[in-house]
Order: structure tokens, then C-alpha cells, then sequence
């Protein structure tokens, strides 16, 4: 009956029984000396190779503890890693209890965001708030930039103006300018007009001739654009300027353009004005402040 079990079949059941033996021995030592698994398993590898084993026993033996205390280690690193874990997810628990009452947010690892939150039901507007201040200053800078484009539409759109040689020898004359233009500019454009009537304007620049608007004086430097958006007005509180829409059409397109509808400026030399400027109605003429609208 001996003779038909294999004898590889016997030392593997003795290998499973000293391993079986191996693996329930270390918790009842541990539990009664208080030794580590490791140490009592270098124990019982001592036991167990006292005497004369062969190479193969030895080696087999051997191999059967470093694998029980591989595993030991590697079930105590599981362990650990889980406890910390745990931990982590307690304290994480913890701290989201104790911050619900300050609305904070927290992230996906539990860390407080930068950005806090106030309680909807307490004034807060005279603290400092950056989120405020910056939607602020966002703001203003969208609407500055919304007002400049504006603006700069404006200065660009067409206007007529009327005038004529200071002695009204000459019927009047208009010209189509943008509003952006200065009064400076305005001269010399006119002057170009007039001076097939008065030829003796050719000896005269720009800088040498003033223009009258409903009884006042307009400044060089003052753009038209100046004087309609700021709205100025004359000595009895009538706007220098006033203009009518109207619809016009040239090269194909049609397109907006105001005209003055009341007011036709006066071009003189300013050496002439300083002589009858005593005289009316050139003693009825008063000059624009230009610092109101510079």
C-alpha cells in the first residue's frame, strides 16, 4: 500500500503541515510572550533546523520564513495605510462640522479654498471685499471703455456750419466737417473759401483771424465736439450752436449729418477787431472760457 504514494506528494504534505504550523504559532506566542511575528518566527526556524538537516530542508525552511515575514510586513503596511486613511477622513469630517458656520469651501482634499464666503443676513458692505473690488473695477473699466468708443463716434460724426465774412457783404457759406475739428483748423478751411472774395485774406494765417458764434468768441483750441457736448451758450442763455438731423446722400450711400439750423459764425481779423471793438454789435461779443472745457 506504501509502495504506491509518491514521494513528491508526501514532502509537499510536509511542507503545507509546517507551514500551516508556522502561521498558527506566531499569534499564540505573541499572545503570551509578547514577541513580534518576526521574531518568533526566526525562533522556530532555529528549532526547527537544530540537528543535521540536509541543504534542501534548510533552504526550504528558510524560504518558508522570509515568505511569513514578508507577508506579516505586508499586511502591517495595509493596515497602517488604512488607519491613516481613516484618520485623514475623520479629520476631514471634523473640520467641515466646524466650518459650516463660517461657509467655507472646501475642496477635493479638504483644504480650505482661498475664497470665503460671508453670511448673506449681515451687512457687510463696509468691510473689504476683493471680489467686490474687483467686479468694480472690472465694471468701470467695460463702461470707460464703452464710453470712449462713444465719444470717439461722436467726434467723428458730420456737421454743417455756416459763415461768412464779418461785414456780411457776401451771402454765407457752409462747410461739412467732423466734429472732432478744431476751431484753429476750421479757420484755415474757411479762409481758403472766402479769400476768392477777399483776396487780401492771403496775407493772413489762421492764427490771425477770430470766428464769432452767436455773440461769443470761440477759442482756438476748443473743438466743435468741445462746445455741442458741453453745451455752451451765450450771454442770454441760447446755445451757440444748434442742429437739425438730416438725411444725405452721396457717393451711393446714405448717411446722417446735423446741420446748424439758427447760427451763422463770423470770420474777422482779430487786428480789426481790437479797433472797433467798441463799436456794436462787436461790443456785444464775449470770449468762451476755455478753461471750463479743457
Amino acid at each position: 500500500m506504501y509502495k504506491d504514494i509518491d514521494i513528491n506528494e508526501i514532502e509537499k504534505l510536509k511542507k503545507d503541515q509546517e507551514m500551516m504550523s508556522l502561521k498558527r504559532a506566531p499569534t499564540n506566542m505573541k499572545e503570551r510572550f509578547g514577541q513580534s511575528n518576526k521574531d518568533f518566527l526566526e525562533d522556530e526556524f532555529k528549532q526547527k533546523t537544530v540537528g543535521l538537516v540536509t541543504r534542501e530542508e534548510f533552504k526550504r525552511k528558510r524560504e518558508n520564513i522570509d515568505n511569513l515575514v514578508m507577508q506579516d510586513m505586508k499586511q502591517k503596511q495595509e493596515e497602517e495605510t488604512k488607519r491613516k486613511l481613516e484618520l485623514k477622513q475623520k479629520r476631514k469630517e471634523e473640520y467641515q462640522k466646524k466650518t459650516t458656520l463660517l461657509s467655507f469651501d472646501l475642496d477635493d482634499e479638504g483644504s480650505p479654498q482661498k475664497s470665503y464666503g460671508k453670511n448673506d443676513h449681515v451687512d457687510t458692505t463696509y468691510l473689504p471685499d476683493m471680489n467686490r473690488e474687483r467686479k468694480i473695477e472690472e465694471m468701470t473699466r467695460q463702461l470707460t471703455e464703452q464710453y470712449q468708443k462713444e465719444v470717439e463716434s461722436q467726434k467723428d460724426s458730420l456737421i454743417d456750419i455756416q459763415f461768412q465774412y464779418w461785414d456780411a457783404s457776401t451771402c454765407s457759406k457752409s462747410l461739412r466737417i467732423k466734429k472732432k475739428m478744431t476751431i484753429l483748423e476750421f479757420l484755415e478751411m474757411a479762409r481758403r473759401e472766402i479769400i476768392r472774395d477777399f483776396g487780401f485774406l492771403t496775407e493772413f494765417s489762421p492764427e490771425d483771424l477770430i470766428i464769432v458764434a452767436n455773440g461769443m468768441i470761440l477759442p482756438h483750441k476748443l473743438s466743435f465736439y468741445d462746445l455741442i457736448a458741453h453745451k455752451v451758450k451765450n450771454r442770454s442763455g441760447t446755445l451757440i450752436f444748434s442742429f437739425d438731423r438730416r438725411k444725405v446722400q452721396a457717393k451711393g450711400q446714405e448717411y446722417e449729418v446735423e446741420v446748424e439750423k439758427s447760427t451763422t459764425c463770423k470770420i474777422i481779423e482779430k487786428f480789426r477787431y481790437e479797433k472797433i471793438k467798441h463799436i456794436y454789435p462787436c461790443s456785444k461779443w464775449e470770449n468762451v472760457e476755455i478753461n471750463k472745457y479743457l
